[in-house]
């Protein structure tokens, strides 16, 4: 969302979590790898995951998208803290200013995301520890993730035409 401050008159961004995910698809390179947002439904996850991106090696990466230092704090609480042999890597996708927060867990890498001209971009200032004890997903399980990204897409379609329809009955 783009704003004027009143004050200032200086243009701010800020930054939604529907952002992040399109800032973190690009970077992680939807055309490559299968990347799929909020995934729990249908899945068998111990937790939901906000991305996950499932490679062409059959290792998956969780991204986990937080916005705000409130955000971070709240992920302490959790209590899985994002422990699964189902994921090699963990990332935390965040605002340029959050990215040295100390409640980043240490074996997560650290996507910045910041904006610069027109648009936002992601900078990986951190690079993710490696689970070693990560399992290749089985074809059971890139099926079911894939399902779902494809059940994605209508809803998102459906959506979208609904918008469409409001706006033209508003003109």
């Amino acid at each position: 969302m783009i704003h004027r401050n009143r004050k200032s008159g200086v243009i701010q961004h800020k930054l939604r979590a529907q952002d992040v995910e399109i800032v973190v698809a690009n970077d992680f390179n939807y055309r490559q790898n299968i990347i799929v947002p909020n995934v729990h439904w249908g899945m068998s996850l111990p937790y939901e995951a906000d991305m996950v991106v499932l490679r062409q090696s059959g290792y998956a990466i969780e991204i986990e998208i937080k916005v705000s230092a409130s955000d971070i704090k709240a992920d302490l609480k959790k209590r899985h803290h994002h422990d699964s042999n189902l994921f090699r890597e963990l990332w935390f996708a965040v605002p340029e200013k959050l990215e040295a927060h100390p409640d980043i867990p240490h074996r997560a890498g650290i996507i910045s995301i910041g904006w610069s001209y027109d648009r936002y971009h992601a900078t990986r200032t951190r690079g993710a520890s490696v689970n070693r004890n990560a399992k290749k997903w089985a074809d059971r399980q890139i099926s079911a993730l894939t399902r779902l990204g494809c059940m994605r897409t209508w809803t998102l379609k459906a959506h979208l035409s609904e918008i469409r329809h409001r706006l033209e009955q508003v003109k």
